[in-house]
């Protein structure tokens, strides 16, 4: 059954520069290059938490339950699961409204991404689409919609059954900072640039909608966004102060990931309330326009409000098409003419995604990654990584090249049923999920080397999980099938796309 709710869904976005009600503030001159990666504010909150709009007046918590094996179950029923406020004094029981099982393996059952009410998802984008998981709605208390970090904890009566969620979300804050930021502060400057070109742990809290346009200049790229409305309280913009204070960021990527070009840009203004009134009812509009350096692929915006701190980001695509050739990822670095990229920021279709996680340092073990949080996802339609020694880590993600994880998934088609042989080669720890069934193993922290398995495929939809994670120096993560009848080769998820529906007559 579909969840039934009033509010509206939080998206990741981000906000830009004011040009389309008639005023338009002009960028600074932008940096020649991306500066060396620092250190993030010690102001920033820790990461794990999602944050909530307070327009919402359900929550809606996604949760994935494991028997000791590490198998997905799918039969729990609303009698066997409960969820908890929990502050430092205590653990108040909230009421369930209702359960919706989502099985994403399943190729007809398509997963509702923007389900009413405020979702505290999985960690990971590429986890949410591809992991069965249920949908629990609840009703927090009062106290559950009050500014700041709010924890929760889901329980289940099921012996032996491990549930993972992530255990907090976050309420942006509404009311103006006593000590408002000063434009051009040093340290908030480098918090942009670190959010626009790797990753921020700072919730957002400001969602906006954006899309690539035509540009009047060959040496620009130009992008239309529009602020949701629900988005305007958790800015200092009220019908009393109708004062716009922005400060943001914005990154172009390469398609293997690479930051090109970093761009910081401010925006002041004062609305007309003609303008306010507009702006609250179809959203606040802008254009942003930044300068085109090297072929880039997507640009990552970020913003935060002057006054409230609160903050918001989107990824978008250039609208620039160069596709690269087939097995190739155009500019990437080579190890013997392979690419040793592990994926693009800019999603792809028929490829594997990828969720990205800085792991703790001494990792041993693959993680359990849906009790972390993830920073970002690639995308790459094979994963051909050879081994050697690694300088840049996930490019566009993450500031060093060692103790990180990424968790691939995806989704083929079979044509021709049989025996598949499937082996992955990896430095360090990695894994090979077939239809939620374990066939490969190669855990722990070691040198390259290889493990395979086998199953039997029926004709049809299938799935493929395959978690990694890496120490320091070397790396290696390559992924081969050998089809019946066939010789191994790379598996890539082009040559087994979903099937063209039947024509109607």
């Amino acid at each position: 059954m579909k969840l039934i709710v009033s509010a509206l869904f939080f998206c990741l976005t981000v906000l830009a520069a004011d040009c389309n009600l008639g005023w338009c503030q002009a960028p600074q001159t932008p940096q020649p290059q991306v500066p060396a990666a620092g250190q993030q504010s010690p102001d920033t909150p820790p990461p794990g938490a999602f944050t909530l709009r307070v327009t919402a007046r359900e929550v809606v918590v996604d949760v994935v339950a494991l028997d000791q094996h590490q198998y997905p179950i799918k039969d729990l029923k609303e009698s066997e699961l409960s969820i908890f406020e929990v502050t430092k004094h205590a653990k108040t029981q909230r009421r369930i409204a209702s359960v919706h099982a989502i099985d994403p393996a399943l190729e007809d059952d398509e997963v509702e991404q923007n389900p009413g009410g405020f979702r505290i998802s999985l960690p990971g984008t590429c986890a949410i689409s591809n992991r069965f998981h249920y949908r629990i709605a609840y009703s927090p208390s009062n106290d559950g919609w009050a500014g700041g970090y709010h924890e929760i904890a889901v329980k289940t009566s099921r012996p032996k059954v491990t549930l993972l969620f992530r255990h907090r979300y976050y309420v942006g804050e509404t009311n103006v900072s006593e000590k408002p930021r000063i434009k051009g502060d040093t340290n908030d400057a480098e918090e942009l640039r670190l959010a626009a070109c790797f990753h921020t742990e700072t919730p957002a809290t400001i969602a906006l909608k954006g899309r690539p346009i035509k540009s009047q200049s060959a040496n620009a790229l130009t992008y239309s966004l529009i602020v949701e409305p629900d988005s305007l309280a958790l800015t200092s913009m009220s019908e009393e102060l109708r004062k716009v204070q922005l400060d943001y960021g914005a990154c172009t990527f390469s398609q293997e990931g690479k930051p090109l070009q970093y761009s910081h840009i401010s925006a002041e203004k004062i609305l007309t309330p003609a303008q306010y009134a507009e702006v609250l009812d179809k959203g606040y509009p802008n254009t942003l326009q930044l300068p085109l350096t090297g072929d880039p692929a997507l640009a990552r915006i970020v913003v935060r409000d002057r006054s409230t701190g609160n903050m918001g980001w989107i990824n978008v695509a250039t609208g620039i098409d160069k596709p690269a050739a087939a097995g190739k990822t155009e500019g990437a670095e080579t190890v013997e003419g392979v690419p040793t990229s592990f994926g693009s920021i800019g999603k792809q279709t028929e490829s594997l995604c990828g969720d990205v996680y800085e792991v703790p340092q001494g990792t041993r073990y693959l993680p359990e990654f849906g009790n972390m949080e993830s920073i970002g996802a690639i995308y790459t339609h094979s994963v051909n990584v050879p081994h050697h020694y690694d300088s840049e880590g996930v490019l566009g993600l993450t500031l060093k090249p060692e103790w990180f994880g990424i968790d691939y998934f995806g989704k083929f088609w079979i044509t021709v049923p049989g025996v598949y042989h499937f082996t992955v080669l990896s430095d360090d720890g990695s894994q090979i999920w077939i239809d939620d069934k374990k066939i490969a193993d190669d855990d722990g922290v070691h040198s390259v080397e290889g493990k395979d398995g086998a199953v039997t495929l029926e004709a049809g939809f299938h799935t493929i999980h395959v978690p990694y994670f890496q120490e320091t120096n070397f790396v290696a993560l390559t992924l081969q099938i050998k089809p019946p009848g066939g010789k191994y080769k790379t598996f890539d998820l082009r040559e087994y796309p979903k099937p063209p529906a039947p024509e109607k007559h």
